[in-house]
């Protein structure tokens, strides 16, 4: 199992704590932002995407992604004014009266139909960038009397807060370091093949090992294509067939049109001058 299927799994037991410890809650999920504010999918100078749910129980699937897709809703205000959204607050007020038209459009026959008389958005930030908030709906409580959210389902994600922010971080700094090892075992597996492509360099040349190696960083440096690229398209281009690869049909690297192009003048040029 892979780190963030692992995660994601992980999340969505602790999430299942959370709907547990609240009386008539319908679900629990996790909306991280996505771009410069959050670190999940966001890079230097990206633009601001806004909410992306990561994980979801019961009714939170649904309507987490509602609010993300529309712009609108708990959600959308917890983070962007980092605070705790709790609504309805005030006795007999309806959740689908609270001024969010566009959700409302999105939700077909809004909160209510979906038998969701509350919602709490609680943001946290989780260290490295990562931002985000839980969510928790809640439903029509089996007693009579007024529908409003109390304190008791905002402690219960105040206390869940923590455990879930610091298992996001830390599925997200094992993918890293995952993705991270998956580079490296990709090019120890086509060390192979740029072995083959200087020997080719070395024959053709007539020069030893280093400077043949030298030859190909020269042309991967000024045609401004990856060296593990230049080397599989050459070696593709001399024996007209396909290179060495690894087993994992998703590790396996295929040169682009330029990548061969480029081979085939690199080749030209480097075999020029023999009869």
């Amino acid at each position: 199992m892979r780190v963030r299927e692992f995660g994601h799994e992980l999340v969505v037991r602790l999430l299942d704590h959370v709907t547990a410890a609240v009386p008539d809650a319908l679900g629990a999920g996790v909306v991280l932002r996505e771009g410069p504010g959050g670190r999940r999918g966001g890079g230097a100078g990206d633009a601001e995407r806004g909410p992306l749910p990561v994980a979801g129980t019961g009714v939170a699937v649904l309507l987490d992604r509602a609010q993300a897709d529309c712009g609108e809703g708990p959600v959308v205000d917890a983070l962007a004014e980092a605070r705790v959204v709790a609504c309805p607050t005030e006795p007999h007020r309806d959740l689908d009266a609270s001024g969010w038209p566009a959700l409302a459009d999105a939700v077909a026959g809004g909160f209510l139909a979906h038998g969701v008389a509350g919602v709490v958005a609680y943001p946290g930030e989780w260290g490295e960038g990562l931002t985000g908030v839980l969510t928790l709906y809640l439903g029509v409580p089996a007693t009579e009397g007024p529908i409003l959210v109390t304190e008791g389902p905002v402690a219960v994600l105040g206390r869940f807060e923590g455990v879930i922010g610091h298992a996001l971080a830390l599925v997200e700094q094992c993918a890293g370091e995952e993705l991270r090892a998956e580079q490296m075992l990709r090019m120890i597996q086509y060390r192979r093949v740029v072995e083959q492509a200087k020997g080719a360099v070395m024959v053709a040349v007539g020069v030893d090992g280093p400077h043949a190696f030298e030859v190909l960083s020269r042309a991967s440096q000024h045609f401004n294509i990856r060296l593990r690229n230049l080397a599989i398209a050459l070696v593709e281009h001399i024996g007209g067939g396909t290179a060495e690869h690894p087993e994992d049909p998703e590790a396996v690297v295929v040169p682009s049109e330029d990548d061969r192009r480029v081979a085939a003048q690199v080749w030209a040029a480097l075999t020029a001058g023999s009869p």
